[in-house]
């Protein structure tokens, strides 16, 4: 059911998208956040996967990393504020963190495809696996490194705990969480070229194809496709967390 009416609906409307609509909006997006010289570097990497011939590749890894991000992101910030509140918590969920992060990403691949055969869900939970620590590290990060004299006046001004969570700690946090979400990326991505060896049909599998015919092009194409598209989605992500670093007099 969830690869059905959840997993195909999405992937059919990523793949669907044009690439001069989506090279608009990112270019858009680099001019809002940064300037001219931002929107011409983004606007200017996704043109160019457009111009490899992997835009269908590269909208269905696009997909995939989006989808699994959101999910990270779901599961990775609940985790990382009760971690900030409880130092107990703090150092397992910590210790956890740093052995999923010492596990070789191809340890993944091998409980999904015993639970979930090869297919788009067994990569999306090999690529959540791999890249949920910067979700919960990053929002923990982010919560303890709040001053405590803004929680004291907040308490002080008859916040409750739940206001106080929603008004003052998340948006304070949200730079670090952005910086979080921004690693994530980058790891679901690296993670994409490895999921191409159970189904995966995105740039990873363009990857998979050119090494047996020692295709170097192809290869090279398709992995400089993965990397534009983690620089595009870092370069937008840094502009605007130093932007309400500012705001909050963080910077």
């Amino acid at each position: 059911a969830l690869t059905v009416y959840v997993l195909i609906p999405i992937r059919d409307a990523f793949s669907w998208l044009p690439w001069p609509l989506v090279t608009g909006v990112v270019a858009l997006a680099g001019w809002v956040l940064g300037g001219w010289r931002l929107a011409a570097l983004t606007g200017g990497l996704v043109f160019a996967i457009a111009v490899t011939g992997f835009w269908r590749p590269a909208m269905l890894t696009l997909y995939l990393t989006s989808l699994s991000v959101i999910v990270c992101m779901c599961i990775g910030v609940p985790i990382g504020i009760w971690a900030a509140r409880r130092p107990r918590a703090a150092r397992v969920v910590m210790t956890l963190c740093d052995t999923l992060q010492t596990f070789p990403s191809f340890i993944y691949l091998i409980p999904v495809i015993m639970l979930f055969r090869v297919g788009d869900l067994a990569s999306l939970v090999a690529i959540l696996a791999y890249a949920m620590v910067p979700a919960i590290r990053y929002t923990y990060l982010g919560m303890t490194r709040i001053p405590a004299t803004v929680i004291e006046a907040a308490r002080a001004a008859g916040a409750t705990r739940g206001q106080i969570l929603r008004k003052v700690e998340l948006p304070m946090a949200l730079p670090e969480i952005m910086l979080g979400v921004n690693q994530t990326i980058l790891m679901a991505l690296a993670m994409t070229a490895i999921t191409a060896l159970i189904g995966s049909r995105d740039l990873g599998q363009e990857i998979l194809k050119a090494l047996p015919e020692v295709d170097t092009g192809r290869g090279l194409l398709a992995g400089l496709s993965i990397a534009f598209i983690g620089i595009v989605a870092d370069r937008l992500i840094g502009a605007w967390a130093r932007r309400r670093k500012a705001e909050l007099g963080l910077a």
